[in-house]
């Protein structure tokens, strides 16, 4: 059986007690608030300039769920097996 996950901003507490109020009672369904603050990364002093940035790209990043949570206030994602 397929797994989802509601994630919903933390500034919007009405929109995830709706959702756990809605799918609290489907075992495949989850609503999580996000709870991300912001970049974990924070620069050192002898670290080089922003923009001479040495990493690859943020591994757990996924824009889709970025640009749910800006413009929706929350995110549907998937969760595969």
């Amino acid at each position: 059986m397929a797994r989802f996950l509601f994630i919903v901003s933390r500034q919007l507490p009405g929109v995830y007690e709706h959702l756990r109020e809605q799918f609290g009672q489907e075992p495949n369904v989850e609503v999580i608030l996000d709870r991300r603050k912001g970049e974990r990364r924070q620069p050192e002093a002898s670290e080089p300039p922003p923009g001479a940035d040495r990493r690859h790209g943020q591994r757990r990043r996924n824009g889709s769920v970025d640009e749910q949570l800006r413009v929706m206030g929350y995110a549907f994602v998937r969760i595969p097996d």
